[in-house]
């Protein structure tokens, strides 16, 4: 008789935490713009700048992580120096920076038409420079936007897709799972600002059920996604911890108003977000592919680490607070900071 041992080694993570940071960014930005073209439709024009602002703050610090993630800037020049049309890599360099223009372009015209020029500082009234047809450029941007935001959810979802190996990658319910898990976090936004439209509480607790459909439905499309979800259960506290946070959130919506609960509320939308790309990318890497070992990972204190994530959210709140000094005035005038009422 002959015993043949075959050993294996752990494989490292491929994908780091920049990839998280990308992915938590860039669906901010899509599910902000989402709703500001739906605040659009229904000519809310207060709601759809604050929208607006939130998915151009997000545009600016999704393209530094997704660099950061390729190691290296110049890899970016070699999609356009030496294209591959069947790679979506490359399809995301076209698309990326187009998404950035175009939402810049309708942040900028929204300012224009919503804010008047005397209710923000004055070294930004460049913005107001030249005479010239603004809501229609406007509405340009506006489609450009959206159907930016269309190649942009499916260039990133495809991304994830392809890897056949990985069953918690290759199922169609991936694209339900990142558009439920962060809309919340814009609505809310929102919500926070103007409490008075309730039915922001209502689009967000749809959200969250469509957050519940899409798990039950990614551990119903097959075997090897329900025996991979449980490997994911045993392995990790992380899908107990967003389990929770979906809860507690349902159970946030439904308490009375108040600025610290809406407050408390982004938070907790903000944590099922990132815990949904967190496990989503890096945690089921942990799941070898063709063995029953689990991948170690630990977050280490390095750049491509904790520090690289404190590094970009300290950048997207410096961006915030620049985007508040430009907005604050017009918020306070126009009773979006004002406290409740109710």
């Amino acid at each position: 008789m002959i015993i043949r041992e075959i050993l294996v080694e752990p494989q490292a993570i491929a994908w780091l935490p920049w990839a998280v940071s990308y992915f938590f960014f860039i669906g901010l930005a899509c599910s902000s713009v989402l709703t500001a073209f739906f605040f659009h439709f229904i000519k809310n024009s207060r709601l759809e700048l604050l929208a607006l602002s939130l998915a151009f703050s997000c545009t600016i610090v999704a393209p530094i992580a997704l660099t950061a993630d390729l190691h290296q800037p110049g890899r970016i020049m070699n999609f356009y120096l030496n294209p591959t049309i069947w790679s979506w890599m490359y399809w995301g360099a076209w698309f990326l920076p187009f998404f950035v223009l175009s939402v810049a372009g309708y942040f900028l015209c929204s300012l224009r038409t919503s804010v008047p020029m005397q209710s923000i500082p004055k070294y930004f009234h460049w913005l107001y420079w030249g005479k010239f047809n603004t809501d229609l450029i406007k509405v340009f941007f506006v489609w450009l936007s959206l159907i930016m935001t269309i190649l942009i959810l499916m260039y990133t979802t495809m991304e994830v897709f392809t890897v056949q190996a990985r069953p918690l990658w290759h199922h169609t319910w991936l694209l339900p799972l990142l558009v439920f898990s962060v809309l919340p976090v814009s609505l809310l936004f929102c919500h926070y600002f103007i409490p008075q439209v309730y039915a922001l509480r209502y689009f967000t607790i749809a959200s969250l059920l469509g957050l519940i459909v899409s798990i039950l439905g990614i551990y119903l499309f097959s075997e090897q996604t329900a025996i991979h979800l449980m490997k994911l259960w045993q392995i990790s506290y992380s899908p107990m911890l967003l389990l929770i946070g979906i809860f507690v959130l349902f159970i946030l919506l439904l308490l009375p108003h108040s600025t610290f609960l809406r407050l408390l509320r982004i938070l907790t939308a903000l944590c099922i977000t990132w815990l949904t790309r967190w496990i989503l990318l890096i945690e089921v890497q942990q799941i070898a592919k063709y063995n029953a070992l689990v991948n170690p990972y630990q977050l280490s204190w390095n750049v491509d680490g904790l520090i690289g994530i404190i590094a970009v959210f300290s950048l997207w709140l410096l961006v915030g607070i620049i985007l508040w000094q430009l907005l604050s005035h017009t918020l306070l005038q126009s009773n979006l900071g004002r406290k409740d009422h109710e």
